[in-house]
């Protein structure tokens, strides 16, 4: 196998270094036309330069099926180009990018069709252009293909007996069933499909003819090279003389859809794929894929919400994969960040639009940025920063009183600041997605809390100037200080002697320990909220060493 494989790799450098050297579009001579499977065979033998033209014929199928193999799923799908009109695209997932093409039906459709033959579709890069063999002309061929769920045969169609004209192959689409075959090409003329003859039909009959067979479709055709050059040959956009009549333009007939003259692609490194929409998906049939950087993006929509859900799910796992190359990058940018989760996550307000933000789990924060990062300066200028010791999480799921739709996808987190108590709610797609946040968020704030371990903050006792120190092992500790230097101890009592905690919501906070000393007050000079949502992530987090929590 090893040595099979070093043949191979050598073979393809040759047919690399012999690019520019050899007519690859020349007609091979009688016989020497192979399928793939003889070709293949036959490569894994040694060549001579007298070899090299006949194996060039087998370079395209290899380079097709190196393409294959790094797509990771391929499609018909349809894109939002306005409010209200959709064009059909087709789709390429790769492990690295999500690109849409133009693209179109897989036969003719069976309604009038506005657009001018080749308008949408007039793109090369989109259609396949296997040489023809001179062998095939005016020769009968059977060809079995087997039906995509997305996209039919793969192929449009032109003609009909009302043109008196064939039924002819006028475009086959890269990627879909037909191309798939390598044996069907642009000039064939479908004589029969299934055994039912198609010499006599009509356009619509041979529509109608195509669209109820079955997966297995069974093609008697003939290549006419006259026809394949005309089609080749033809201006995109400009009607064929055969066209259905139906496909034609009809005069006060409303104007063409939008098109889509470009190829779009999204990179899929923290790309935000979404299903969420406003006004909601009914048919849950839509999807919508963003870029890192917000500048772009594709509105897309499945034929069923099956093939909508293995589209997004497909997406979603790319982009996973890359997660870990963009931590990598963003520790190279700023050393020692260590992100434990990331993601995109939509903040929902009660008054004014939600927004999506990318969050960063981080060892101490929750930063939550516009777009990806991309520099250092970016990094250290979060939207928002949460510090994990001072948040805590109070819902996931439905809210007892939130009013926001989608409440059920959501949680909600509490960060006590100087300014007082702030509330965040904030929307995932998926069920996995908010466990994944809720797990992440709950262990986040016990870990920053373990590794802080100690917060002090400066205070009043009984009319004297002291500190507060909070230590997640020993207690509360009340002392003076000199030089940064701590110089008499007022008070010291562990955790466990607390039995209760309040505050005034403006600058006092009230501790409880029983015992001679029964409640202190203590002046903060600014709101209480910060220290006392610490005192509470301190104990939360002796709590888990105990093994008292989920």
């Amino acid at each position: 196998m090893l040595a099979t494989l070093h043949k191979l790799c050598s073979l393809m450098k040759r047919i690399a270094q012999l690019t520019f050297e050899y007519d690859i579009a020349k007609p091979l001579a009688i016989g020497e036309r192979e399928s793939w499977r003889r070709g293949w065979v036959s490569c894994l033998t040694p060549i001579s330069l007298h070899d090299c033209q006949p194996v060039y014929s087998y370079s395209r199928n290899v380079l097709n099926m190196a393409a294959a193999m790094k797509a990771q799923k391929t499609g018909l799908l349809e894109l939002r180009v306005t409010v209200d009109r959709w064009i059909r695209v087709l789709a390429t997932l790769t492990e690295e990018t999500l690109t849409v093409s133009p693209g179109e039906v897989a036969e003719e459709p069976v309604k009038p069709n506005p657009t001018p033959a080749g308008d949408i579709n007039g793109d090369p890069a989109n259609l396949s252009s296997f040489p023809v063999p001179e062998t095939i002309t005016n020769v009968k061929r059977t060809v079995r293909v087997t039906k995509q769920d997305v996209g039919g045969l793969g192929i449009s169609i032109k003609g009909g007996k009302e043109n008196k004209m064939p039924i002819l192959i006028s475009k086959i689409f890269k990627g879909l069933a037909a191309d798939q075959t390598e044996a069907l090409y642009v000039g064939d003329a479908i004589l029969s499909v299934n055994g039912s003859d198609l010499r006599e039909a009509t356009h619509d009959d041979a529509v109608q003819a195509l669209k109820k067979t079955g997966k297995e479709v069974i093609l008697e055709v003939k290549y006419i090279k006259e026809m394949s050059a005309f089609f080749k040959n033809t201006l995109p956009g400009a009607p064929l003389p055969w066209d259905s009549p139906h496909a034609m333009p009809q005069k006060g007939a409303d104007a063409p859809p939008a098109e889509l003259k470009e190829v779009r692609t999204i990179p899929l490194k923290m790309c935000q794929v979404t299903r969420k929409q406003c006004p909601p998906d009914t048919e849950n049939r839509y999807f919508e894929v963003i870029s890192s950087s917000r500048k772009r993006s594709v509105f897309l929509r499945a034929k069923d919400p099956a093939m909508a859900q293995s589209w997004y799910n497909a997406i979603q796992a790319g982009a996973s994969a890359l997660v870990p190359r963009v931590r990598d990058e963003l520790r190279a940018m700023q050393a020692g960040l260590e992100v434990k989760h990331m993601g995109w996550i939509t903040e929902q307000a009660t008054q004014g639009p939600e927004r999506p933000v990318l969050a960063l789990l981080t060892e101490r924060d929750l930063l939550l940025y516009p777009t990806l990062p991309d520099s250092k300066d970016g990094i250290n200028s979060p939207a928002k920063s949460h510090p994990l010791i001072t948040t805590r999480l109070v819902h996931s799921g439905p809210g007892k009183s939130s009013p926001l739709l989608d409440s059920e996808l959501s949680f909600g987190l509490r960060t006590g600041t100087k300014q007082g108590v702030e509330t965040h709610l904030f929307r995932v797609d998926s069920a996995k997605e908010l466990s994944a946040w809720t797990h992440m968020v709950v262990d986040g704030c016990h870990n920053a809390a373990e590794l802080i371990q100690e917060v002090t903050t400066a205070c009043s006792w009984n009319g004297k100037e002291c500190n507060l120190g909070v230590h997640i092992d020993e207690g509360f500790s009340l002392f003076t200080e000199e030089m940064g230097i701590r110089k008499t101890v007022l008070l010291q009592q562990p955790f466990e002697r607390l039995r209760m905690s309040s505050d005034d919501g403006v600058h006092m906070i009230f501790l409880d320990f029983g015992g001679p000393e029964a409640e202190i007050q203590l002046d903060l000079h600014s709101c209480p909220k910060t220290m006392v949502f610490i005192i509470h992530s301190f104990l939360s987090a002796k709590v888990k060493r105990l093994g008292l929590l989920a």
